[in-house]
């Protein structure tokens, strides 16, 4: 158990964490700051922080724990503000979904050598609703939590953090940032830009009312992730702009194997494709 919990952005993910941990006793007081006052007073009604402030600066008591859960872009401001609480905190992580970014922003504010008690980590979980009021206690529970200490980066920090996101029902595992960040590209940053491409094309289509009235399940399972907050999109695809490229850049080629084979009338051919993804997903799912 610590003392202070400090969350660095209340919305989804760090209400999600704030609500969790206040339930499992980990932290005897949780602070919120955010630069929407709305979502603070939410948070409050909500029961998710017990004191919430616009920034830092406001804050007179230093946390134990800081976690960062703001858009990624704007993460090297916040270890800006960080700086005064650096030597006192016993960890510093952050919920981004990309990392090599991250690190570079604490290594522009903190250039210095010696141990930190900076924890990069992601957890791999959301949901396609925003804000603290969609906060939720399972949002973690059986999701994967991703690491990415540096090599400076203090045995006792890490600890603390992996037994911070154990609290929630997480599993923790580490990675190293660059392949994490092109592993992310793949596996999430890809289908979320997909789904939004999608939902894009058809919406500037003619008979646009007509086709979304008529849409299956499979379009509202493909593309339900195009409901997520754009803002938070918009940074993740910049941030990890180079793996997602490259990951863009083979789904072209896949997707063009499939023009190719129905411009060929090459059934056998299809078949292939859809048979080599059926046992990639079955596999994956019963794993």
């Amino acid at each position: 158990m610590i003392n202070t919990l400090c969350v660095i952005g209340v919305g989804l993910i760090g209400g999600s964490l704030a609500k969790v941990l206040r339930k499992k006793k980990w932290c005897r007081r949780v602070i919120g700051i955010d630069t929407n006052q709305q979502a603070l007073e939410t948070a409050l009604e909500l029961n998710v922080i017990d004191d919430g402030f616009a920034d830092v600066e406001q804050c007179t008591e230093v946390p134990d724990v800081v976690v960062i859960a703001v858009p990624v872009l704007r993460v090297k401001d916040v270890f800006a503000q960080l700086q005064p609480w650096k030597s006192q905190c016993k960890a510093v992580t952050d919920v981004c979904s990309t990392k090599m970014n991250v690190i570079q922003a604490y290594e522009d504010v903190f250039a210095s050598s010696g141990e930190n008690c900076f924890v990069p980590g992601h957890p791999i979980a959301g949901r396609e609703t925003s804000g603290v009021a969609e906060a939720v206690n399972d949002l973690f529970l059986q999701k994967k939590v991703i690491l990415t200490p540096l090599k400076s980066t203090s045995k006792d920090s890490i600890n603390l953090v992996s037994d911070m996101w154990e609290q929630t029902g997480a599993n923790v595992e580490q990675l190293g940032p660059q392949e994490h960040d092109k592993i992310l590209a793949a596996t999430s940053h890809l289908p979320h830009a997909l789904a939004y491409s999608l939902v894009h094309c058809l919406s500037t289509q003619s008979h646009t009312e007509e086709i979304f009235r008529y849409a299956a399940g499979g379009f509202a399972d493909f593309t339900r992730i195009a409901s997520s907050d754009p803002v938070v999109w918009r940074e993740i695809c910049l941030a990890n702009r180079e793996q997602l490229l490259a990951a863009l850049e083979h789904f072209d080629t896949s997707l063009l194997q499939l023009r190719d084979s129905l411009q060929a009338n090459d059934g056998d051919a299809l078949e292939k494709i859809f048979t080599q993804a059926k046992n990639a997903r079955d596999e994956y799912r019963n794993s």
